[in-house]
């Protein structure tokens, strides 16, 4: 079988190398591609949060984490809801570390301190990568190509200015499969602690992956039979798991009665996906208005007058109506589902990856006059030609990659769990408009891209192909 050499110097170096290669291209983009009238960025490639009803330029997120930062708990307009109320709709990871910053630093400071320390846990998400492929493949070029293309994906790059979840939750997938990978193999008690941790931590940013983080407990504890001190990694793993989820539940538990690991709107994600009105992308204004008006119960009251839970199952009914009544459809909404995870609903729509922000009107101190602050003309020209060909790339060489690891299977079967039940929960009930749901993903597919591209390689590629059972030595 072939053995992973030991971590030397010129390993180092290349970690080091990456880490920094991709803080540097994401701190340039911060630098060069935003301005302070757009500090997100003139390019978004994530959903923003939903807006608040009746509150212009007011967002769900903004709402959370004012609220954690003013003391008032977790606690927000939520679907359906005509007034603040506690809620567990949403994964509470990043709102209440936005809140808790937000006690320490004004609202200007916040963006600029949260969008650079998103490009520092986005050159450590590159470093990470670089780590995993090294080890699961055993081979230094797989992982020096998987942590290069990490280091300059535009879709990461261009997320790292957003205020969004995507960049938080793709380091925390990517340490998880690290993690997974060195405690499976070495047997390392603390390893297997912080793995456990690492999945519940990623649960809580974002809750449609928390299938997957069952998932990938339940597979490093059978795995765990086959290293020394197994019993204590499995233990370790599993305690480290549900601990890091026990805090929310109890908090769950005491605000609505009911025992929920992370949240209560698995219903209303499914309802999203599966009404007459549904797409397979974001809700739509038609769904919310016959929403509420067939979701009245018996007495006649609306859904803004029930409790969360008893709301959200009563659109788990609707549900179960609509596949009952046109299951085709339903069977239609899951595949147009799919799509739109892999590009987008709105690539189907108009074409376009990523939606541009408007020109930023800005005014002279001296003369008052106003002029047009614009996207950067180089920018402009190439980031539709540059987000087609990373996404429609990677996409091809990981189903390439794919296939073409199976004598790997064993070493990177936290990258196949990933690739499957990360989609799933989108799958089932809707994806967004943008690439939200898939960015977490891309570093699993990268990591497939460039185990196919290093197949081509002569001296490389025959190793690879020859599996984890071949005789030579790392490449």
């Amino acid at each position: 079988m072939t053995e992973l050499r030991r971590f030397q110097a010129a390993d180092a170096l290349l970690l080091l190398f990456i880490v920094a290669a991709a803080f540097a291209v994401r701190a340039t983009y911060l630098l060069t591609c935003t301005v302070p009238q757009r500090p997100d960025g003139w390019l978004r490639v994530q959903d923003p949060p939903p807006p608040v009803p009746g509150r212009t330029g007011e967002t769900e997120l903004g709402e959370l984490y004012h609220n954690v930062k003013e003391g008032r708990g977790f606690s927000c307009h939520a679907p359906f809801a005509d007034r603040d109320e506690p809620t567990a709709h949403v994964a509470p990871g990043y709102p209440l570390l936005l809140g808790l910053l937000a006690r320490v630093l004004d609202d200007e400071k916040l963006g600029t301190a949260v969008r650079w320390g998103q490009a520092f846990l986005g050159a450590l998400t590159a470093g990470l990568y670089f780590l995993f492929a090294r080890r699961a493949f055993r081979s230094l070029f797989v992982g020096t190509l998987a942590g290069l293309f990490c280091a300059v994906y535009p879709f990461w790059v261009i997320n790292t200015a957003a205020l969004n979840d995507g960049t938080l939750a793709s380091f925390l997938l990517g340490l998880s499969l690290f993690l997974g990978a060195r405690g499976i193999q070495t047997g390392g008690p603390l390893s297997s602690l912080v793995f456990g941790l690492a999945l519940a931590a990623l649960a809580l940013v974002r809750a449609a992956l928390l299938p997957f983080a069952f998932v990938a407990v339940a597979w490093y504890l059978l795995r765990s039979r086959s290293v020394t001190r197994g019993w204590l990694c499995a233990l370790l793993a599993f305690l480290g798991f549900v601990n890091g989820l026990v805090p929310w539940t109890v908090r769950n538990f005491q605000v609505f009665g009911e025992p929920m690991p992370v949240v209560d709107s698995a219903y209303y994600h499914l309802w999203v996906g599966n009404n007459p009105h549904a797409t397979g992308g974001p809700v739509n204004a038609a769904a919310v208005q016959d929403a509420a008006e067939r979701a009245r119960d018996e007495s006649g009251r609306p859904l803004s007058e029930m409790s969360q839970p008893e709301r959200f199952a009563r659109l788990g009914r609707l549900v179960r109506d609509f596949w009952r009544e046109d299951s085709l459809r339903a069977v239609q909404l899951r595949v147009w589902a799919a799509l739109d995870f892999a590009l987008g609903e709105r690539w189907f729509r108009t074409g376009e990856l990523a939606a541009e922000a408007p020109p930023a009107v800005v005014k002279s101190d001296e003369d008052n006059s106003e002029r047009l602050v614009t996207m950067p003309p180089l920018m402009e020209r190439s980031y539709r030609g540059a987000l087609h060909a990373a996404l429609l790339g990677t996409l091809a060489l990981a189903a390439l990659g794919w296939r073409w690891s199976y004598g790997w299977r064993k070493e990177s079967m936290p990258l196949s769990l990933a690739a499957l039940w990360i989609p799933l929960p989108y799958v089932l009930s809707h994806a967004e408009s943008l690439h939200g749901p898939r960015l977490p993903l891309d570093g699993a597919l990268l990591c497939y891209a460039a185990f196919a591209l290093a197949c081509f390689v002569p001296g490389v590629g025959g190793y690879l192909l020859a599996g984890a059972r071949g005789e030579r030595g790392e490449v």
